[in-house]
């Protein structure tokens, strides 16, 4: 790893105030096992930071003394003052990384974790705060959750848990505690076990999704940093593809499957409006009513897995005795050839990832069933459960079901869809026909679907909007339902003469187009795929 000399970055900086030519070297590269270094952590400023060809080049720079004051150069100044006769060495990310080569970028991303961990200190800078907070202040930090803006982004999660030494300074760079005395402030702010604080991660195993529940609040510049900065903290390696997308939180998962059999990757929900708790093991489906929606059994942030800090692990055999309790079935029957002391492994094919899973069809619709995973909430013996449907040899998570389930489980090996098929806007332009007919529109619900240039966007969580025109001449009003299920988008007219005011008469045709849709999908995948634009109302 690169490292600045601390000592020899004062003594050039001193020079460059000075106007004396220097000709100091502030960069070392030594082993992060060896040497003796503390690490910065801080908040990135857009164009206050220093690279490393401006730190290298510094004295030679015609806007040197410029750059002396921007506000990241000065915090590796404050930085190196507080390393000063401790410290020989210190790595900052914004400086010792050169970010124009992309296997030095990859190299360093992927050895990050482990550069905080093995760090002698780490200097965790507040930039916007002058004392460590104990209770949120929404005023002061609107746009970080109520807490100073370093607790909302993704990468300082990593540099929170890593390192065993790690002191916060204020704005003014005076010190204001460190991560023990602090672990229980920390644990409000960032929902991080005080264990895991004060101990690292080697004294504590969190399940994938209790881990990526700390992350489900925390943004990234770039996309696919979502991904990327999560990785140390997963013990996995992958390279970095700038311009991916979210597809990077999918390899991201991928590749933690290769090493692992935690279940707990399945165990997300994503509600009707996009968002997100976990599902109850409970034998009720979808009964509370809610907009159905399928998707790939994999999702592409963190953020469904908001609400997961408490999903914890099961190991084999208390899982298979916990779940014969639950669906009062022999243990051994719902094993992979009746081995209860191990659970099984995934298996990433073209087809998509390939495990045996323990299952009860719901009735009447054979093809959708409740999938019961090896995980469960603390301080609940419940393992937690999933709704698959099954499309050819492929199965989707799916929500639109209800009613119970068979009373005869089975095990069976299952190909889940890991890449998410379904387009994340589905647009629907509709002809204005005002001028034709003498009608208006007058709104479209749920409105978050209605765009600025009048045309409506489904999702596969917002999948049903309705858009009602009235008449300028008589009471008729009439509605547009624009859908989008499992693959298939369709359009479907309903005329009336309602009794209603507009926003009411669109709730009531939502709610009935959604549950004829609902039946329409129990009939499909029953039998054989059915047009969904047959349905009449």
């Amino acid at each position: 790893m690169r490292l600045i000399k601390v000592k020899e970055f004062l003594a050039r900086n001193k020079q460059i105030q000075q106007q004396i030519d220097s000709q100091i070297q502030v960069f070392t590269n030594c082993d992060d096992t060896g040497a003796k270094y503390c690490i910065l952590s801080h908040r990135w400023i857009a164009g206050q930071e220093v690279d490393y060809e401006q730190m290298m080049n510094l004295a030679k720079l015609d806007n040197a003394h410029e750059i002396l004051n921007w506000h990241g150069y000065q915090k590796i100044v404050k930085a190196c003052h507080a390393a000063n006769d401790l410290f020989e060495y210190l790595w900052a990310d914004t400086c010792c990384i050169d970010k124009r080569s992309s296997s030095e970028l990859s190299e360093a991303i992927n050895s990050m974790f482990r550069w905080y961990k093995n760090s002698a200190r780490c200097y965790t800078y507040l930039q916007d705060t002058s004392h460590f907070p104990t209770e949120p202040d929404f005023t002061a930090f609107g746009n970080s959750n109520g807490w100073p803006e370093w607790f909302s982004r993704g990468w300082t999660l990593q540099e929170l848990i890593a390192p065993r030494d790690l002191q916060f300074f204020n704005k003014d760079w005076k010190e204001i505690g460190d991560k023990r005395s602090r672990a229980t402030e920390l644990n409000k702010i960032t929902g991080i076990p005080v264990r895991v604080l004060k101990n690292g991660m080697s004294s504590y195993c969190p399940s994938f999704a209790e881990v990526m529940s700390w992350a489900a609040e925390r943004r990234t510049t770039l996309v696919e940093d979502e991904a990327y900065s999560l990785i140390g903290l997963l013990n996995v390696n992958m390279s970095m593809l700038y311009g991916e997308g979210k597809k990077a939180f999918q390899r991201l998962q991928l590749q933690f499957m290769r090493m692992s059999n935690d279940q707990s990757v399945f165990a997300w929900r994503a509600g009707k409006t996009g968002s997100t708790e976990v599902v109850e093991g409970t034998e009720g489906g979808n009964a509370n009513g809610e907009m159905g929606w399928t998707s790939a059994v994999l999702p592409d942030s963190p953020i469904a897995f908001r609400g997961c800090h408490d999903v914890i692990q099961m190991e084999p055999q208390e899982f298979y005795r916990l779940l014969s309790i639950m669906w009062e079935s022999d243990a051994k029957a719902l094993a992979v050839d009746g081995k209860c002391e191990v659970l099984p492994e995934f298996t990433v094919t073209n087809l998509g990832i390939r495990i045996p899973l323990p299952f009860r069809p719901y009735y009447g619709c054979p093809s959708v069933f409740r999938v019961a995973l090896a995980c469960r909430k603390r301080g609940n013996l419940t393992p937690l459960t999933i709704d698959l449907a099954a499309f050819g040899p492929i199965h989707y998570r799916y929500s639109g079901t209800d009613g119970p389930t068979q009373p005869f489980p089975q095990n069976q090996r299952l190909h889940l869809a890991y890449k998410d098929e379904t387009p994340h806007d589905v647009t629907f332009k509709l002809v204005e026909i005002t001028a034709l007919h003498n009608l208006r529109r007058c709104l479209v619900f749920p409105s978050e679907t209605s765009s600025e240039d009048g045309s409506v966007r489904l999702s596969s969580t917002n999948p049903l909007a309705i858009v009602v025109y009235a008449s300028n001449t008589s009471n008729i009003l009439f509605a547009v339902a624009c859908g989008y299920c499992f693959g298939q988008d369709w359009v479907h007219i309903i005329c009336d003469e309602p009794r209603n005011i507009p926003l009411l008469y669109a709730k009531q045709i939502y709610k009935r187009t959604w549950n004829r849709v609902r039946n329409m999908l129990a009939l499909w995948l029953r039998h054989a795929p059915v047009k969904l634009c047959s349905l009449t109302m």
